[in-house]
């Protein structure tokens, strides 16, 4: 038999749980309606190198997506032949390939997010409204779940 506390820890994962499953569906749809083939793997390179105005190197790609090198680098060769991104030899070091966003993958990344946040705001609206506590243990399992951005 499980304890209050047990029984707690498990409520709130299954309510994690749900978020996260429902938050992947929205990414799914926002894709979708971008008229893109674009898989879940080429959106999070998207994102990645989108974070930042000098990109990402192909090593920190496959360390935030957990996957080896080798493939992460096909996986951009394809993103650039579809031009949504640039590579470009690191100026420092030579054998670091330097990966950054292109305005059309900026544009498809921007419109992208912006569907998700529209569908997110649909999904807070329905859930009614979110008192301070509720906000404030948002941020905190945001900022936990951050390192697996």
């Amino acid at each position: 038999m499980a304890t209050s506390g047990e029984a707690s820890t498990n409520a709130a994962r299954e309510a994690l749980e749900a978020i996260v499953f429902g938050a992947v569906a929205i990414t799914s749809l926002a894709l979708a309606a971008s008229g893109l083939e674009l898989t879940f793997a080429q959106w999070r390179v998207l994102v990645i190198v989108g974070q930042d105005p000098d990109g990402a190197t192909i090593t920190e790609i496959a360390f935030r997506l957990g996957a080896m090198i080798s493939p992460v680098s096909r996986l951009v060769t394809r993103l650039a032949r579809s031009g949504l991104v640039s590579t470009e030899k690191d100026t420092r070091d030579r054998r670091v390939t330097r990966v950054s966003v292109t305005e059309r993958g900026r544009s498809i990344r921007d419109s992208v997010l912006a569907q998700r946040r529209a569908m997110l705001a649909d999904a807070l609206a329905e859930a009614g409204p979110i008192d301070p506590v509720g906000e404030d243990t948002l941020r905190r399992i945001g900022r936990a779940l951050g390192r697996y951005t």
